[in-house]
């Protein structure tokens, strides 16, 4: 797909996990707060704090990025991610999205069947589980794929604008 940064994911909602298993198998625990900025095109633009620990390591890590998403097709986005320091977080920040409210959430990643698995449990501003699962090619988009033994009440959700994070950032209407 040439030189453009693709990302080509599948995205499943599912029953809340074992969270003692999820933390015996994940390679890594991040606790992330993401933010969605205004912007004239529409498109899925945010910033990102993420802090990052993996089991083994001391302490944790925080990266900040700032990512802008363009829509190609089912489960494929042109991704285009930068970092970013303390400075360019908070100017950026100054655009946040009156309408959105920043996405707090819980991400284990979990390897099972040669893959990594991300699962995220939104805590903010809805109560919500989600795993999604990157591919090397967006013909993988339709291609069988065998779910980790611990997730239950696995629903794809890939292509469903319901479920894109830039649409859970928004207040929950009930």
């Amino acid at each position: 797909m040439g030189d453009v940064p693709y990302e080509i994911e599948r995205k499943f909602l599912l029953a809340a996990p074992d969270g003692a298993v999820l933390d015996g198998l994940a390679t890594s625990v991040s606790h992330i707060e993401q933010t969605y900025l205004r912007n004239d095109d529409g498109q899925a633009e945010r910033v990102r704090r993420r802090t990052v620990r993996r089991p083994g390591a001391d302490g944790e890590t925080v990266t900040l990025t700032h990512t802008r998403k363009v829509g190609v097709s089912k489960g494929v986005v042109e991704e285009y991610e930068r970092e970013l320091d303390e400075a360019e977080y908070g100017e950026l920040l100054q655009r946040s999205d009156a309408d959105r409210v920043p996405v707090v959430k819980t991400r284990w990643v979990v390897r099972h069947d040669g893959r990594d698995w991300e699962v995220d449990h939104l805590v903010s501003p809805r109560d919500l589980w989600l795993m999604e699962v990157e591919l090397p090619a967006a013909d993988d988009v339709e291609a069988e794929l065998e779910v980790p033994p611990w997730a239950h009440g696995v629903r794809e959700v890939t292509g469903d604008d319901a479920y894109s994070n830039k649409n859970l950032a928004l207040p929950p209407s009930d």
